[in-house]
């Protein structure tokens, strides 16, 4: 499913969707979120006409931006729907019949001058799927030509998120990184003066264990996936966002939080500043 709203960046999600639904071998649903009540409520004394036009209007979008999948594209499996809601609880509505959900970080919306950063940070943290989230500026990268990174925490969990990238990187016919990032931040500011006496390799040692368990079972699983191992001491947002900048997708796991908290400091900084469309995989504990 994708998300649309007339705009450029949202018809080139609507496409990059429509590679994910083949790659998937699935069907693609275009919707185009319209709050009929956040109309109604603006303009209180608008007739009939003006409201049908309305509704005529959104629905031109959603099947203009569904006819532009099928043309691009050549997928024919594409729906087009308006859904007459608020744009977060449409989509999280859908989102319990979704297998993805695409969606771009701005622009999307369904009334004029609605941020997207709102809209895909609540989609994000509490879609029943998982959301890839596009950058606000095209990727003109070949697919297939770079790999797709996935961030191992050495939690409960990892397995949902090395599935989901697993699955992408077999269908992109390309490789798998998987990246630990550690920094004991902690460990280092009680340790003081005596840091020097901690034996860090043996540390490092230890977390790449972490990393080669969490993948072993998917080196068995999925063995025509070439899968790398990286193991970084440093913050998970810097690592990530470096890795980014050279990644054709990157995959990480978001534990649902309440509705109204605010995304953790390292979902939100890979959200707003990674080089690639983000793939975040809903995790429940």
């Amino acid at each position: 499913m994708v998300g649309v709203d007339g705009s450029e960046s949202s018809t080139r999600a609507a496409v990059y969707a429509a590679g994910v639904a083949r790659r998937r071998g699935l069907g693609l649903l275009v919707v185009h979120v319209t709050p009929r009540k956040g109309i109604d409520d603006a303009l209180p004394m608008a007739g009939p006409e003006i409201r049908a036009r309305f509704a005529d209007s959104a629905t031109a979008l959603v099947e203009s931006a569904a006819d532009t999948v099928r043309q691009t594209t050549g997928l024919t499996d594409v729906g087009a729907e308006v859904i007459d809601d608020h744009p977060v609880d449409g989509l999280l509505a859908l989102s319990a019949e979704a297998e993805v959900i695409v969606i771009g970080r701005r622009g999307v919306g369904g009334l004029p001058g609605m941020i997207l950063g709102s809209t895909a940070g609540a989609v994000v943290q509490q879609s029943e799927c998982p959301v890839i989230a596009l950058p606000d500026e095209p990727d003109d990268a070949e697919p297939g030509r770079q790999p797709v990174v996935v961030g191992v925490e050495g939690r409960p969990g990892d397995d949902e998120v090395l599935a989901f990238a697993v699955a992408e990187a077999a269908a992109r016919r390309t490789d798998l990184v998987a990246l630990h990032a550690w920094q004991e931040v902690a460990m280092v500011a009680a340790l003081g003066a005596y840091q020097p006496l901690v034996d860090w390799t043996a540390v490092e040692e230890q977390e790449q264990h972490v990393l080669t368990d969490a993948v072993a079972r998917w080196r068995t699983e999925a063995p025509g996936v070439a899968i790398r191992e990286t193991v970084a001491r440093d913050r998970a947002t810097a690592a990530l966002l470096a890795a980014s900048d050279a990644a054709e997708l990157l995959v990480v796991g978001h534990r649902h939080r309440g509705r109204l908290a605010r995304l953790g400091s390292t979902m939100n900084g890979v959200l707003h500043r990674a080089s690639c469309p983000v793939a975040v995989v809903p995790l429940r504990d």
